[in-house]
């Protein structure tokens, strides 16, 4: 637009109004009332292909601009779909986490009732609960990472903590 506009011409108009006397009290009387009026025109001829180059610089810079932010759009899609992808691939985890923790539990109870009985030794027990707290555990580092993947998605989406923190003080 801006480098556009310097091929056409520059029309510029003034106009003045004052007084103007030879003497001192004579000035401010209506006959002593004097105006102007004025007009020029620039037309550009020749700037040794100065207009042209700027507005190929300016074409060039829109053209860099529509370009970075075609890449900032492209890098946020991926940051989102990596962070849905990353959530559901942890949403099956955590489901098949909750499986084996919920049957190295029952082993541990039955673990548990057989020692009771006497037909297994406590190193047995204590491997069942071993297990299970294994397990349990792993469970734990899912949700840790269901946690950052939800952070990481939230953030992907533009979203922050800068506005909880400064709501809180």
């Amino acid at each position: 637009g801006v480098a556009r506009s310097a091929w056409f011409p520059d029309v510029s108009l003034t106009a003045s109004a004052g007084f103007a006397s030879s003497e001192l009290s004579d000035l401010f009387k209506w006959s002593a009332r004097a105006w102007g009026v004025g007009a020029l025109l620039s037309l550009p001829v020749f700037d040794g292909g100065r207009r042209e180059a700027g507005v190929q610089n300016a074409n060039a810079q829109w053209d860099a601009a529509a370009a970075s932010y075609r890449e900032q759009v492209l890098v946020a899609f991926r940051d989102v779909e990596d962070q849905l992808s990353a959530l559901s691939l942890l949403a099956d985890q955590a489901n098949a986490q909750a499986q084996a923790v919920e049957w190295a539990s029952r082993a541990t109870v039955l673990s548990n009732a057989r020692y009771r009985n006497g037909y297994v030794s406590q190193l047995e027990l204590l491997d069942a609960r071993r297990s299970e707290l294994a397990n349990r555990r792993q469970a734990l580092q899912v949700r840790a990472a269901q946690y950052e993947a939800t952070v990481g998605l939230i953030r992907a989406l533009g979203g922050g903590w800068e506005a909880a923190a400064r709501s809180a003080s």
